[in-house]
């Protein structure tokens, strides 16, 4: 349970720092005191389902997105879980936009360096 704990809160801190938001802000929008939102970040509170729920939709992202870090795969590589965090990244994306995206990618794996293709984060 520590370790759910741990993960949920990291992964929350995440999201919240990426928005550039202070704990006070985002417990404000998210209705819940900043004393608790730092407990949660610390990994000292597992929050209920309706509190993920708020937090979510104060960050402006699918409560999956906070829950996802209990799925996490302690073996996974650093490359598979880079890849993760991309698709989490892309999952309210537009249509647009992520065929912006496939299109840089297919840009990038064309103009990449054959030497370059062997990941070592992957062993």
């Amino acid at each position: 349970m520590e370790e759910l704990k741990r993960r949920i809160g990291s992964r929350l801190r995440a999201l919240r720092q990426d928005r550039r938001l202070t704990q006070e802000k985002l417990a404000e929008s998210a209705g819940i005191h900043p004393t608790f939102l730092a407990k949660i970040e610390g990994g000292r509170r597992l929050p209920s389902l309706e509190v993920i729920c708020r937090l979510a939709n104060a960050l402006g992202v699918p409560a999956a997105a906070i829950v996802s870090a209990i799925d996490e795969r302690e073996g996974a590589s650093p490359k598979d879980r880079l890849a993760d965090e991309i698709v989490m990244l892309l999952e309210d994306s537009t249509r647009e936009e992520l065929e912006l995206v496939r299109d840089f990618s297919m840009l990038l794996l064309k103009h990449r360096d054959p030497r370059n293709r062997a990941d070592p984060t992957d062993q």
